[in-house]
């Protein structure tokens, strides 16, 4: 079983991302995208709004500070 060893206040989003390479991260957070490279990601799902990421808020994720809308 997997589980984040992390405090996770309530309200924080999770991603679902899957890499060009194949492989598939499941409940990740923001702060776990922020070490990636927007053109290693092939797409990402935002768990908590049940919609895919714009390829403008993988970049944002990927960059720095990311907000919701």
């Amino acid at each position: 079983m997997t589980q984040n060893l992390y405090y996770e206040p309530k309200g924080t989003v999770h991603f679902n991302m899957k890499y060009k390479g194949g492989a598939l991260v499941n409940r990740a957070t923001a702060r776990d995208l922020k070490a990636c490279r927007p053109s290693e990601i092939e797409w990402v799902w935002i768990v908590e709004a049940k919609r895919q990421a714009t390829t403008d808020e993988i970049r944002q994720l990927c960059n720095g500070p990311w907000a919701s809308k």
